[in-house]
């Protein structure tokens, strides 16, 4: 089915104008449902998708783009983020009058804005806050307060939460069907003091990042920040926005501090056609990180910090592969991130992103101990390694991580 020309270029007409991209491979999930609503109506599988994105279809349109999108999320994901953001609230709030303005793009079934709002509450700010997605399924999930995913990443559930959001808390949140490619991606409800962009971004060509950023820089207040994940450091930026001090959250750039050029590379292609099939062999363990497999010849790793010469194509290369694995990560897939990882890392020991995101895709699959060595090899690289995030930031998030999972359960 996949193979069917013609259904690729019907799901490609009619949903990509709405998800504003066109992504490298559709989800399993999507083929599925074509397969048994087509054959419900009595359709070839080309033919119902067409018909769905005609006009007066929109419920089926809906569902269509339930199956195309990836909805994961939890409440408090990358719980660092939030801790800093109830510091910066209490911040803004002290510098401006009336309700702070939060907006979360891409907020799949409302975990992450009601993270939010519960986060300015626990500051004692008052904040309203804005959840959209292009997934109208998803925005009525979020609007319901029976979130479906009840689980929390590093931080406890709030015990409310156990049969739904508070109804004071869904107060403080409203959801809208809304694409970041919309001529008003925010509705015209900004501008914002904080913009929530997290596991969005990472699936749009490496080429669109930059103005879609720029987009959200629009609607930021002068000394509002605008937060990714921590995978999507790798992003290139535009010159509206600078790196801020952890990654993932960027700024406007302040008073004569020139903007920080963006670092454009080539898009991001499949991992298999870059390199070649990644192989998941294992090894013996080294430092608690497992050793990463050797093909026969490679060359033997480097010292700690040493640099490692690349010929030439090779350093985009590892860089592609990064990319990759945080798009996996970005989608839950922490296993396939894992084996995209150890082949990057064979490649190339020193590389900082990669251990960083090894760390995060270990961390995912509950192996404490391996992510806390991993993080921890991120301080024994060398900064020359770092093409495209800040490598101190970058190190001080590792500290964090490291220090979090000293006790290894």
């Amino acid at each position: 089915m996949k193979d069917d020309r013609s259904l690729e270029r019907a799901l490609a007409r009619v949903l990509s104008p709405r998800l504003g991209h066109v992504p490298s491979r559709w989800p399993e999930t999507l083929y599925l449902h074509v397969r048994e609503r087509a054959q419900r109506a009595g359709q070839g599988e080309a033919e119902y998708v067409e018909r769905v994105g005609q006009a007066g279809e929109a419920a089926l349109l809906a569902m269509l783009l339930d199956a195309a999108t990836i909805g994961h999320t939890a409440a408090y994901r990358h719980p660092e983020q939030f801790g800093r953001l109830q510091r910066a609230l209490v911040g803004l709030a002290a510098r401006r009058p009336g309700p702070l303005r939060i907006w979360c793009a891409g907020c799949s079934t409302g975990e992450e804005a009601y993270s939010a709002a519960q986060s300015a509450q626990a500051a004692g700010v008052d904040a309203a806050v804005l959840g959209t997605d292009v997934n109208p399924v998803a925005i009525a999930v979020a609007r319901s307060g029976l979130l479906p995913q009840r689980r929390s990443v590093g931080a406890p559930l709030p015990a409310a939460w156990a049969e739904r959001v508070p109804e004071a808390l869904r107060r403080r949140v409203r959801f809208e069907v809304a694409s970041l490619t919309d001529a008003q991606p925010a509705l015209g409800a900004g501008p914002f003091d904080v913009i929530f962009c997290r596991n969005v971004l990472i699936y749009f060509d490496r080429e669109q990042v930059p103005r879609l950023l720029g987009r959200l820089a629009a609607e930021l207040v002068p000394d509002g920040h605008v937060i990714l994940s921590p995978a999507e450091g790798i992003l290139p930026l535009p010159p509206e926005l600078r790196r801020g001090p952890a990654p993932g959250w960027l700024r406007l750039p302040e008073g004569d501090v020139g903007p920080e050029p963006a670092s454009p590379r080539a898009p991001v292609a499949q991992v298999e056609e870059e390199s070649g099939p990644v192989s998941a062999r294992g090894g013996t363990a080294v430092g608690g990180v497992p050793a990463l497999a050797q093909p026969p010849g490679a060359a033997v790793a480097q010292p700690p910090g040493a640099a490692v010469a690349q010929p030439p194509g090779a350093a985009v290369a590892q860089d592609r592969r990064a990319e990759a694995a945080a798009r996996l990560l970005s989608a839950g897939r922490a296993a396939e991130a894992e084996q995209v990882l150890s082949a990057l890392l064979n490649a190339d020991p020193e590389h900082l992103e990669g251990w960083f995101l090894l760390g995060e895709a270990l961390l995912a699959r509950g192996e404490r101990a391996q992510a806390r060595a991993a993080f921890q090899r991120v301080l024994r690289c060398s900064a020359a390694g770092a093409r495209n995030v800040d490598p101190d930031a970058l190190r001080r998030a590792a500290v964090r991580r490291a220090e979090a999972l000293r006790d290894p359960r």
